[in-house]
């Protein structure tokens, strides 16, 4: 699991990461074009090609989504909630099948700056 917190409310950062094109900010993903039935095709700086499907509950801060990359299947589960000083976003990572723990943790490192990445974005903005 990973945690972002910051001053903008939740609606501000749900809105956010709505916008696909926003994931590019973080700076692993890149080239994000609309797909076919609801999918976004995307590079990504260590799988390649990819593509990524969201399921958005505005009500409930529920931005999941999945990602298909490198014979990859990755599902993130992703919540954004208010706070007392804005509000945190976790992404919880479910390890896709073809990776040992090992490996899965290793992929998970990049995340971090990806995090860093929208945090200060969205503290600048």
């Amino acid at each position: 699991m990973k945690v972002m917190t910051v001053s903008k409310p939740a609606d501000v950062v749900f809105d956010f990461f709505s916008d696909v094109k926003n994931m590019e900010i973080g700076g692993a993903i890149k080239s994000v074009t609309k797909g076919e039935d609801n999918w976004w095709n995307i590079e990504h700086t260590v799988t390649g090609k990819g593509k990524m499907k969201f399921k958005r509950v505005y009500e409930y801060g529920i931005l999941d989504h999945k990602f298909v990359g490198a014979g990859l299947k990755w599902k993130v589960y992703v919540r954004v909630v208010p706070n007392d000083e804005g509000s945190t976003t976790t992404w919880t990572f479910m390890r896709p099948d073809g990776l040992t723990d090992d490996q899965f943790q290793e992929q998970l490192k990049g995340f971090n700056i990806e995090v860093n990445n929208w945090k200060r974005y969205l503290e600048e903005n």
